[in-house]
């Protein structure tokens, strides 16, 4: 019996044996041909499958023999279903399988968007694929994806929803360029990017793209940093849709689903996705109160043409706190969680700092593929915004008679918060904790005549309120690309790029704190009625201006103001933008190679309608021409490695906040010039199966910089301004960037960066006084210090592990070294002082970890996420402003940081 049992045993494996094989195949993008990593690859009705690798290529073991049908999925792309047949003992070759994309009109807005391909376009690039920020995003905020990437650096602020920055290579966000589908959406005044305007992105992108340094995009854009370039969802070609939800630490709660009908019988194709966020927020006060929107319609019009259109949009409110507090007092005083803008008022939880914006975007594409090698894609888009943030204005009245202004914030309750029950009861001339004195009713009369006495606060004289710095805009724009093979090697596109764009700036009052009115002098064009500020009863100079009260709810911020009723100052500006764009790109065999030049005509005007007869209150056009030429070629030296080489010269415009640096029309920065850029860029790659790697050196030139401050003379605690003109920097540096397969389901990834960013001179700025008189010319000592505000040396590792088919876990680790403080310029006009290194901040890391189960639910694909963020609860410093104190210890140095 025991030799027959053997004797069936070795006849079952030698049957087993010969009765199995394997299939193999590679899967690639069918419009870029670039591999697809990760892709799932299974056997209908079976457990058994494969992840695509490096390549593209995958292999199933232990098929048993005969026929099977293989399915490959992945995210934003078309299933792809398969018949293989499958002998004893062989290998069966299914080949390379092409996914289409699951979007609409992608492929052309793609080539609109200048994303970059592998180992073709010659610039250093990191794609964030729709897997990754489906799963790892979170409550992060959208930038926060990026920190995986060499040479980026971001920072939650004050740690309010939506108020994260970034830096690219050691440049702020007003020196790279946002791009949303091939359109920049970088702010015209300032270029800056305030995130909390996009806070519903991460629902609807399809990827997205940090090209470093000077990028792929033919635009005039100001790429010195790099360009981020964010590819959203259009219309989904298949019916369908999803729903999730999340929770998180605080009180955070997001749900969101997506509809989609799928390409209609008559050529029609709907999209929507809709979400909502709430949350308390780790930061005291800092609540959570967004939506986020996007739509999308496609028609087909006959056979080479398409419209899209899309719209989307992320109305939202926060909480926010001031973002300087002492360390030392956030260390060990307050705790790290403390707001000082955050109190109770009547009851109820009171911020006298909040954001609120809504700034939807529409676009509508017109695809037209004129022949085989001819497409022209054309984009007409529009944003309206609408918001602003809050703060105080005003201050008290001590009991020797001395305004208090700013230093209302002493004194606070025992647990660092203001005591804003007290501002009521002095604003509404009532007993309080606060002073002895309270506000005492002044006499007033209306430009109507009518006659009274009023609890009245007015600036620089007497209460504080709960004001609303409003920033609006209308924007429009087209942008239009023509695309044509000239041959089987070379490519020639080019277009143009017109903008216009009108921005209001406004302050409006929010919430009196127990005053009746608000006493405002400022806008010499209404002065007609008068307040008894001095109790003289004698109508005199200074004493006429507007009764202004809120013309809304109380806590009720959205919507316009009549022009009478803002407070403060009151401008509107113009930019025009008028841009050409061209680019000829060669691609033969292992060779790839472009030239692109752009050109642009900026023209901006400031409009005050506040301390300006409303006669004379707009400027003449100040214009600026710019642009950039580029160039840059790829060599393929074999199927495993490329080098490429890029440079280039920006010629940028002043910024329209340079131009103006006192806020006013009286003194238009007639000395401003262009900003100069060249940049130089070296890389090399490698591909292998289970090993891919990229390493470039960069060398960043930056000349003609306009920096353009306020501040307070610190003995007459006058306001003055700053000119800065002429300063200089340079940033280089080094980058790597892996993916490493080390076995079967698991994938190891990891970069570094090693930068050098420094100003190289001591440039000279003229000081202004209020009334734009000029008062002096200072020397400012910065050459050889540190640019400030980003980590110069960056690490991180990312290791992911497919447990079984369904579950997953992964863990990334970072690390940031060489960090220095930022600083303003006006702090270093000390001769004695140069040389003095700015204050660089503890190196830290940090780790994150995260599971994925899918599953199905109720026969429908269903996936589950956890993410742990700061796993160890590191307490680390991201940002600081610098202090030069050379008398006390580094660690008192920091706490009065």
């Amino acid at each position: 019996m025991k030799r027959l049992m053997i004797a069936v045993l070795a006849l079952a494996i030698s049957t087993l044996s010969f009765s199995q094989g394997s299939i193999v195949g590679k899967v690639i993008d069918a419009e870029s041909g670039e591999a697809i990593i990760s892709a799932t690859v299974r056997l209908d009705n079976s457990t058994k499958g494969a992840l695509t690798d490096l390549s593209g290529n995958f292999e199933i073991k232990n098929v048993t023999a005969g026929e099977h049908t293989v399915k490959v999925s992945y995210v934003s792309f078309d299933d792809i279903t398969e018949k293989v047949m499958v002998k004893d003992g062989a290998a069966a070759d299914i080949g390379t399988l092409k996914m289409e994309s699951s979007s609409i009109g992608l492929k052309e807005i793609q080539v609109v968007a200048s994303v970059a391909v592998d180992r073709k376009t010659p610039v250093a690039v990191s794609t964030i694929s729709a897997k990754q920020i489906e799963e790892r995003l979170g409550n992060q905020e959208f930038p926060e994806l990026l920190k995986s990437t060499p040479s980026i650096y971001t920072t939650k602020q004050g740690g309010g929803f939506g108020d994260a920055r970034i830096n690219i290579r050691g440049f702020s966000q007003e020196n790279f360029a946002l791009l949303i589908n091939g359109i920049s959406v970088s702010g015209m005044e300032d270029n800056r990017v305030y995130w909390s305007n996009w806070a519903g992105l991460g629902d609807v992108t399809r990827t997205m793209q940090v090209q470093r340094g000077l990028g792929a995009s033919r635009l005039a854009i100001t790429s010195v940093g790099g360009t981020i370039n964010i590819i959203t969802k259009t219309t989904d070609q298949r019916k369908g849709g999803s729903v999730w939800s999340s929770i998180g630490n605080d009180g955070y709660k997001k749900t969101g689903m997506t509809l989609s009908t799928g390409r209609t019988d008559n050529g029609w194709a709907f999209t929507f996705t809709g979400s909502r966020t709430t949350g308390d927020g780790y930061i005291e006060g800092a609540y959570i109160d967004a939506w986020s929107y996007f739509g999308s319609v496609a028609k087909e019009l006959g056979k080479d043409q398409q419209l899209i259109f899309t719209v989307f949009g992320a109305p939202q409110r926060h909480g926010q706190r001031d973002f300087q507090h002492n360390i030392g007092d956030q260390r060990d005083v307050y705790g790290i969680r403390w707001n000082d803008d955050y109190g109770k008022f009547q009851g109820e939880d009171f911020l006298i700092r909040e954001n609120f914006y809504h700034k939807p975007q529409a676009n509508l594409n017109h695809i037209w593929q004129m022949n085989e090698g001819t497409t022209l894609v054309t984009a007409v888009y529009g944003s309206v915004g609408r918001g602003g943030g809050t703060g105080d204005l005003g201050g008290f009245v001590r009991e020797d008679g001395a305004y208090r202004g700013r230093e209302f914030r002493q004194p606070r309750d025992v647990y660092g918060h203001h005591q804003y029950d007290q501002w009521y009861l002095y604003n509404s001339g009532q007993a309080n904790s606060l002073y002895d004195t309270s506000m005492v009713a002044l006499n007033y009369e209306t430009a109507e005549g009518e006659t009274g006495t009023a609890q009245i606060a007015a600036n620089g004289q007497n209460g504080l309120i709960k004001r609303a710095s409003m920033n609006q805009h209308n924007w429009y724009g087209v942008l239009s690309t023509l695309t044509t093979e000239l041959s089987e090697t070379l490519t020639l596109s080019g277009g143009l790029d017109v903008r216009f764009y009108t921005g209001s700036h406004y302050r409006k009052t929010v919430n009196l704190m127990g005053a009746e009115y608000w006493f405002d002098d400022d806008n010499i064009n209404n002065q007609f009625d008068w307040v008894d500020l001095d109790g003289d009863g004698i109508q005199e100079e200074g004493e006429w201006g507007n009764l202004v009260q809120p013309t809304n709810d109380a806590e009720r911020l959205w919507g316009n103001v009549d022009r009478d009723e803002r407070i403060d100052y009151n401008n509107d500006e113009n930019i025009n933008w008028y841009g050409l764009f061209g680019q000829l790109e060669y691609s033969k065999d292992q060779l790839s190679a472009f030239v692109s030049g752009a050109f642009n005509n900026t023209q901006m005007r400031r409009i005050d309608f506040f301390s300006e007869p409303d006669s004379d209150n707009t400027t003449d056009w100040l214009s600026f021409t710019g642009g950039n030429l580029k160039l840059g070629a790829n060599y393929n030296l074999n199927e495993n490695h490329n080098v490429f080489l890029n440079g280039g010269y920006i010629s940028r415009a002043p910024y329209f906040d340079a131009l103006f640096p006192t806020f006013d029309n009286d003194a238009a920065n007639e000395d401003a010039v262009n900003e100069k850029i060249t940049s130089v860029e070296l890389g090399y790659g490698y591909r292998g199966r289970n090993f891919s790697m990229n390493l470039n050196g960069y060398w960043t030139q930056w000349e003609d910089k306009t920096d353009v401050s306020t501040y307070e003379d610190p003995v007459t605690e006058d306001i003055l301004f700053l000119n800065l003109l002429g300063v200089n920097a340079l940033h280089s540096g080094l980058e790597l960037d892996f993916t490493f397969l080390p076995v079967r389901n698991v994938t190891v990834t990891g970069f570094a960066s090693l930068n050098n960013w420094e100003w190289t001179n001591n440039p000279s700025g003229v000081i202004s006084d209020e009334n734009n008189e000029v008062i002096g010319e200072q020397e400012y000592f910065i050459d050889g210090l540190k640019v400030g505000d980003a980590a110069q040396t960056t690490f991180g590792l990312n290791a992911s592990v497919n447990l079984t088919r369904d579950l997953s876990v992964d863990a990334q680790c970072f690390y940031f070294d060489n960090l220095y403080a930022s600083y303003s310029p006006d702090d270093r006009d000390d001769v004695e002082e140069a040389g003095i290194q700015v204050l660089q901040l503890p190196d830290y890391g940090l780790v994150d970890a995260g599971l994925t189960w899918t599953f199905q639910f109720a026969g429908l694909d269903a996936k589950a996420r956890v993410n742990v963020n700061n796993v160890f609860d590191t307490q680390y410093i991201a940002e600081a402003t610098d202090r030069i104190r050379t008398d006390e210890s580094y660690d008192e140095l920091l706490d009065n940081t």
